[in-house]
């Protein structure tokens, strides 16, 4: 299960924090956030850090987890990933009583959950809609229809196979060539993928 009890310090200014330690980050432009708050309101109540200055918005996630959600690459050119690796990241991290500006603050919904961590998977989905409704529908790359990660059109082939449990019948699929062998053989075996 994932933990997602870390809390802000309680007094004081702004810390400046890494990313990977604690938490992990995840941030976006205040265009590409405006709409996924549009969505998250009322069904994930987890405070975003808000740098009105910078035009940044941050959501802290457990540390290590972002695996939870596949598709983080495909939201790259929108969505920064902040966690621990070659380069250190640092994010300013407010204090917990302060939830408006000026300057960083945590933005806190009416419904608010009291989790400072967002839920990797559920969050990931919200920003791949949310980067769709702020730059429009192809805005992102396509996916792979086989194993849904970022697929270059240049490099995709079609193939026909099953990629849902519902699909009665195979239909083409544009996948990595990778991809391809394991949907042919999911098509002539006529079991529909789980």
């Amino acid at each position: 299960m994932i933990d997602l009890g870390w809390a802000p310090p309680v007094g004081g200014d702004v810390v400046v924090a890494p990313a990977g330690c604690e938490w992990d980050a995840v941030r976006a432009s205040t265009a590409v956030a405006s709409a996924a708050f549009q969505i998250l309101d009322g069904t994930e109540n987890c405070a975003a850090i808000v740098d009105a200055r910078a035009g940044w918005v941050y959501w802290l996630l457990p540390p290590g987890e972002r695996g939870g959600f596949a598709h983080w690459e495909r939201l790259g050119q929108y969505v920064t990933l902040l966690t621990a690796g070659s380069g250190t990241h640092y994010v300013g991290v407010p204090p917990s009583h302060r939830p408006a500006g000026p300057g960083l603050h945590w933005r806190i919904t009416g419904e608010w959950s009291g989790r400072y961590l967002a839920q990797p998977y559920y969050l990931g989905a919200v920003l791949t809609s949310a980067v769709c409704l702020a730059h429009g529908p192809g805005a992102l790359p396509g996916q792979c229809a086989w194993c849904e990660r970022e697929l270059d059109p240049a490099y995709a082939v079609t193939v026909h196979g099953r990629r849902a449990a519902g699909d009665a019948e195979p239909q083409p699929l544009s996948v990595h060539p990778a991809c391809a062998r394991a949907a042919r053989l999911r098509a002539s075996s006529q079991e529909p993928r789980a």
